[in-house]
């Protein structure tokens, strides 16, 4: 199907491929019942399986060994000509969200770090080696986090990919988003808008913010099992 060219004030996009479809589900699920009228958008490859609520599949062949570019081209080809929101899979939308509204003027707003600024920063993840960023504060060396991202079109996430695809090939299995959204930032400061972490990819532990936030991000394992009860809440909620 070819995509539409007219702007919906509630675009909801998010990438996923894989046989488990639960994370997925609850995120769609959640944006049902919170942006009844919104159109969601599902970039996958063919193997995976449908994830009911979705308006749209988008399937777009790649390398799930090399994530962190897979999910910059799938967004990139998607086709969207207006603002649309685009969400990782662990995450529950909470109430209502405009893309439109939130990006403003912008071409880009991205999800400004705000939990663990200042923790020291790993430099050997996952056998992974990115010794130049070891024990730099987090806040400074991903000062963006990649879950949560407006953009005016998909024109925008092709500039991301043609900068992750330069960089080092050990971004492409990880970091990289957030590294090509470091040095975005960088190169267009005037392009960029910063929505904070603690309204827009909350994490569930953080009371003082949690109830007033609009999306929470249940990152990390030991975060997931509390994501499906947090997702009930929201259904019974939804049913009221």
């Amino acid at each position: 199907m070819k995509p539409s060219t007219e702007p919906n004030a509630a675009t909801f996009v998010f990438f996923h491929v894989g046989h488990d479809t639960t994370l997925p589900s609850m995120l769609v699920d959640s944006i049902r019942w919170t942006n009844r009228s919104a159109t969601i958008l599902f970039c996958t490859d063919a193997a995976t399986p449908d994830i009911e609520g979705v308006d749209r599949r988008i399937e777009v062949p790649g390398d799930r060994k090399t994530l962190m570019t897979y999910r910059l081209d799938a967004f990139s080809r998607c086709g969207l000509e207006y603002p649309a929101i685009y969400l990782d899979t662990d995450m529950l939308v909470t109430r209502e969200i405009r893309p439109i509204e939130l990006l403003g003027t912008a071409k880009i707003a991205m999800c400004q770090r705000f939990f663990s600024r200042d923790a020291a920063f790993n430099g050997n993840f996952r056998g992974l080696d990115f010794r130049e960023y070891d024990q730099q504060p987090l806040g400074k060396v991903y000062p963006y986090v990649a879950c949560c991202t407006v953009t005016e079109n998909a024109k925008v996430w092709s500039s991301l990919l043609a900068i992750l695809v330069n960089l080092h090939p050990k971004f492409h299995l990880w970091y990289g988003d957030q590294e090509a959204m470091r040095h975005f930032a960088q190169q267009h400061s005037d392009w960029v808008l910063g929505l904070p972490e603690h309204t827009y990819g909350c994490l569930p532990e953080a009371n003082e913010y949690v109830q007033r936030a609009a999306i929470i991000h249940f990152k990390g394992p030991a975060r997931k099992p509390l994501m499906q009860t947090v997702h009930e809440q929201l259904r019974a909620r939804a049913r009221q």
